[in-house]
């Protein structure tokens, strides 16, 4: 009998841009900047961005796959994502998205809810691996 594990996490992210929303939210919403920072290096990449859409991350044994629930153009992005390796999911997460405007710049503010399921994944590795894609975020905007 195998021993079915879950962990709940919620962690909250925020960080500030040197950049209207707008541009913020577009780095989210366009395919290839988005890959740039978010996907650097994988193998498949995909972004249907719009509420119903899919985006999908593979590489080697990993498949990141989300579905856009809401989108509120330059305000807000609510998306569901499971982690998956060798085709086993091995987490499944609510992320929120929200772009608040401050004068010229941006404060984003990312709240995820996670369920890591049978010990594959530690809560610490999901919370740091998204803060790294927020500063990749942070590189791309300033180089654009």
């Amino acid at each position: 009998m195998t021993d079915h594990s879950v962990i709940t996490s919620t962690f909250t992210l925020e960080r500030d841009y040197p950049v209207p929303p707008t541009a913020a939210f577009a780095a989210w919403a366009d395919p290839a900047i988005k890959r740039e920072w978010f996907a650097p290096t994988a193998d498949h990449y995909e972004l249907d961005f719009r509420t119903g859409g899919r985006e999908l991350n593979r590489s080697e044994a990993l498949t990141f796959t989300s579905t856009y629930h809401d989108i509120v153009p330059g305000e807000r992005i609510v998306y569901g994502s499971v982690l998956a390796r060798n085709d086993r999911p091995v987490t499944a997460s609510l992320t929120t998205v929200q772009f608040v405007s401050h004068g010229k710049h941006t404060r984003l503010l990312l709240i995820e809810q996670d369920s890591f399921l049978d010990g594959h994944e530690d809560p610490m590795w999901r919370e740091q691996g998204t803060a790294s894609w927020l500063d990749a975020l942070a590189a791309a905007l300033s180089a654009g």
